[in-house]
């Protein structure tokens, strides 16, 4: 039991580290392609490669009524919804989240958003959704809009609003200039928790360990007297 617990603790060690070097990663990725100019969609269209936290500006319109409203998501410690819509461009159908707003005060009721009308420029950074297995579309397919989602699916939403969608989302830059809040990180968790957490798995083996040799000695030195008496 001994030798199966340090071993699962070291190896969770060892994964924060490994989790950590994946952030830093990340963060000298973000950093460089900050610095880099605004991209097109003419220029990212179709491209293979890993095109997260590029600066995107695009042209187009939203579909007036489609309002997404991705539910549960917290901005300093209160609950509300990121509002997405489906933006119409000149190369494809480009899901875009404007932001956090709060929750009303009742379950049954949903905030009262509007998306932007007329033509107008976007100017954001691309995001890949991650998929969560843990939450599940609870949420039929309907007509009734503004429509709830557990989180943004690219498959199960072009199901649900009936037309193809980029691979990808436009997470806008200034939310503040649509109202909403910006409740955007593209790393969660940075590298420095990473390390403490690596930290603490390799002192609980080795306390782990050091337990099991203490009482290990005991228990030898116990049959040593009772050999001698």
């Amino acid at each position: 039991m001994t030798l199966i617990a340090v071993s699962v603790m070291t190896w969770l060690g060892f994964w924060q580290l490994d989790r950590a070097e994946q952030k830093q990663l990340r963060v000298k990725q973000i950093e460089a392609r900050q610095q880099q100019g605004i991209v097109s969609l003419d220029e990212i269209s179709g491209q293979n490669e890993d095109i997260r936290d590029l600066p995107l500006r695009v042209t187009g319109r939203f579909e007036p009524q489609k309002v997404l409203l991705w539910d549960n998501r917290i901005y300093e410690g209160q609950v509300g919804y990121e509002v997405l819509g489906i933006f119409s461009t000149a190369y494809g159908n480009l899901l875009v989240n404007l932001g956090w707003t709060p929750a009303p005060k009742y379950r049954d009721e949903l905030p009262d958003v509007e998306l932007p009308q007329g033509q107008i420029n976007l100017q954001g950074v691309v995001v890949k959704p991650q998929a969560n297995p843990m939450v599940s579309e609870s949420e039929q397919q309907s007509a009734h809009w503004p429509l709830r989602i557990q989180q943004p699916s690219l498959d199960w939403l072009e199901e649900v609003v009936a037309m193809p969608l980029m691979p990808f989302i436009l997470q806008i830059t200034d939310t503040t200039a649509f109202g909403y809040k910006s409740n955007w990180k593209p790393v969660v968790m940075p590298a420095q928790k990473h390390y403490g957490y690596a930290v603490q798995w390799f002192g609980l083996a080795l306390a782990c360990l050091m337990v099991f040799i203490v009482a290990l000695y005991k228990k030898n030195k116990g049959k040593v007297n009772e050999t001698d008496l």
